[in-house]
């Protein structure tokens, strides 16, 4: 009995570290920056390779990749910075490079999207079959549909 309580612990701590291994991988086009009106705009596009679950201290590692990805000492130089983060399917930009506009229509292989403003995260989404699910800055769950 004592073996197989032991074999149960080793086994969940395993699948609980399977869960949270994933890796933050560029997508192609992985930068595109562009002004808008006077603002200077910056967007960065990457998707999920291996396990990722909806669940909070998952949230947490993804901002946590997502922040160690970019860089921040950048982040002041732009107005507006996002990071798009899709699930890693058969996106039509994954190797190809097939421009930001193959993006559109990409909502329900979103998980999350990243803003900064002026250097400051105001916004960051996980999204779920195209809806927002929480939101990593409040810590709150949320439901409603992300317009991108």
């Amino acid at each position: 009995m004592k073996h197989l309580i032991i074999l149960l612990l080793v086994l969940t701590a395993c699948n609980n570290r399977k869960q949270q291994d994933f890796k933050l991988k560029p997508l192609s086009p992985d930068v595109q920056q562009f002004k808008s009106g006077t603002n200077n705009n910056r967007i960065d596009y990457f998707y999920i390779r291996g396990n990722f679950f909806y669940k909070k201290s998952t949230y947490a590692l993804l901002g946590d990749k997502v922040s160690r990805k970019i860089d921040s000492a950048i982040l002041p130089d732009y107005d507006f910075y996002s990071v798009y983060v899709y699930r890693d399917l058969d996106l039509p930009n994954k190797k190809d490079g097939g421009g930001t506009n193959s993006f559109d229509g990409q909502n329900k292989n979103l998980v999350a999207y990243i803003r900064y403003k002026r250097g400051q995260m105001d916004i960051f989404y996980i999204i779920k079959n195209g809806n927002v699910v929480y939101n990593l800055i409040s810590g709150k769950e949320m439901d409603f549909e992300f317009d991108q």
